[in-house]
């Protein structure tokens, strides 16, 4: 069979079936999933934290039922209605699919970045938080009351503030990115001050990479056009040459046990491969072409080694609101997923069965676990006719050829009468919740104001972002911007 012709990213036909969509009232700054439970974490530009736990059983039953009796009724794929097939809430909720467990106000202005502990003896207990306000709180999990918290402002040189978050895999060691290009280093246990990487990038940290395999001290960090190589301990290793293009995240492939073979993800729409032991990370190998329209802002490892193609994959999520995977092996796209027309897909994660989790600044998107049945009938519906055609063509020596178309969580107890969580009354934020609600909407606004103009020219836009419904909040006077960009005074 001849092979189909290349589309780029705007024109692929999207694939995968989401189970649950949540729509945030509020702008989501960050998300994280729980890597041993059905549980997943947000960060809002308000400073809110809202914990959420799903019944992902009940979300694939409720999704596949409704793909039935659209089949059924019209034998058509639900694919070619405008309603959603999925499970739709807003960000608070309780129903049988979902429940939130637990809500917040946790930082003063947005919450920039969380965490889950990823310590074997800890996995999970625990959950890490930075903010705007330069607060890095440490908390339970099943509870969201603050364990103890640092404001690290003694840490930061004027006007800098935290972008990024990573942790060990194997020690207490929590890593922070600053829009200056420093990384600095806190004990998880106490959050008390380690270590301090000075100018490992000439602009903000877009992402780190722990490089457990190598040592705990040793981790990868990507800003501005560079790719570095640090040891917490002793500064850098090695730094890229310059790359002309932003790099904004960055991933190992789940069949590298060593943390030599790394991608990166470019603001042109490219994912690059580099190899450690090639050439000490000084230069990308390889590229591959994902999408000229869009900037790919982020990137994680599909984990899934028990499949050999899951196994060479990474998604890789862009400005246009797709999703990618990218087989490294094969080098090209081999999949894509519509996150959404006017959301940039700016957070990426994997729940503890291996789902796919995408997210923008509007809503957040569980995707099912199973194989796309449907689109694997209708292939080979596809491939049947043009089996068949092709014989009887052949017969009647027409010399035409056939051509073929391209968990059951409970409902916590609630703590939020008051618009924030009580288990926060030992944590100083009851201060006037309200004026500080109020205030953060206003500097949301004033500042991405200031933005909007100087991004203007240089950013990749999203493919529906002029078309992008109005809401009753600030959401959509956020001007959307690649990378860690989009934090810009906020």
């Amino acid at each position: 069979m001849a092979k189909k012709a290349k589309k780029d990213g705007r024109s692929v036909e999207p694939t995968g079936n989401p189970i649950l969509e949540v729509k945030y009232n509020d702008p989501l700054f960050s998300i994280a999933a729980h890597p041993t439970e059905p549980i997943f974490v947000s960060g809002l530009a308000t400073g809110h934290v809202f914990c959420n736990r799903y019944d992902a059983e009940r979300l694939e039953e409720r999704m596949q039922a409704i793909k039935d009796e659209q089949k059924k009724k019209s034998k058509t794929s639900v694919k070619t209605t405008n309603a959603a097939w999925w499970t739709q809430v807003e960000d608070i909720t309780n129903t049988d699919e979902i429940v939130t467990c637990w809500k917040t106000k946790r930082h003063k202005g947005s919450c920039r970045s969380v965490l889950f502990d990823p310590i074997e003896s800890s996995v999970g207990k625990h959950l890490f938080t930075v903010g705007k306000d330069h607060v890095v709180k440490k908390a339970n999990t099943e509870t969201g009351k603050v364990l103890t918290k640092t404001d690290i402002s003694k840490d930061l040189s004027s006007k800098d503030a935290v972008t990024k978050l990573c942790h060990s895999t194997t020690h207490p060691f929590l890593l922070s990115g600053t829009e200056n290009g420093h990384v600095l280093v806190y004990d998880s246990n106490d959050l008390s001050n380690k270590f301090k990487v000075e100018n490992v990038h000439e602009d903000a940290v877009n992402h780190i990479l722990a490089m457990p395999s190598v040592s705990p001290y040793h981790y990868l960090t990507v800003g501005s056009t560079t790719l570095s190589h640090i040891d917490i301990r002793k500064g850098i290793v090695t730094q890229s040459d310059d790359q002309e293009d932003e790099l904004l995240s960055m991933s190992f492939v789940p069949d590298d046990d060593r943390n030599d073979t790394v991608l990166v993800s470019h603001g042109g729409g490219i994912v690059t491969i580099w190899k450690n032991s090639k050439n000490k990370l000084m230069d990308q190998l390889s590229r591959i072409k994902v999408n000229k329209e869009a900037s790919i802002d982020v990137m994680i490892s599909a984990m899934d080694a028990g499949d050999d193609d899951m196994a060479a994959s990474v998604w890789c999520g862009d400005s246009d609101g797709l999703v990618h995977r990218v087989n490294y092996k094969k080098g090209k796209v081999v999949e894509t997923r519509l996150h959404g027309t006017a959301d940039e897909v700016g957070f990426l994660d994997i729940d503890y069965e291996y789902r796919l989790l995408t997210a923008g600044m509007d809503s957040m998107k569980l995707w099912s676990a199973e194989g796309d049945d449907e689109e694997e009938e209708e292939s080979e519906g596809e491939e049947s006719e043009e089996s068949e055609e092709s014989d009887e063509e052949s017969d009647e020596s027409s010399g035409e050829e056939s051509e073929g178309d391209d968990g059951n969580g409970s409902n916590s107890e609630e703590s939020d009468s008051n618009d924030e969580d009580e288990v926060e009354s030992s944590d100083d934020e009851k201060e006037k919740e309200e004026e500080s609600t109020e205030t953060d909407h206003k500097n949301i606004e004033a500042e991405s104001g200031k933005q909007a103009n100087k991004r203007q020219a240089s950013q990749p836009k999203s493919a529906g972002e002029n078309v992008k419904k109005q809401k009753l909040k600030q959401t959509s006077k956020l001007a959307h911007s690649h990378g860690i960009r989009r934090f810009d005074g906020l």
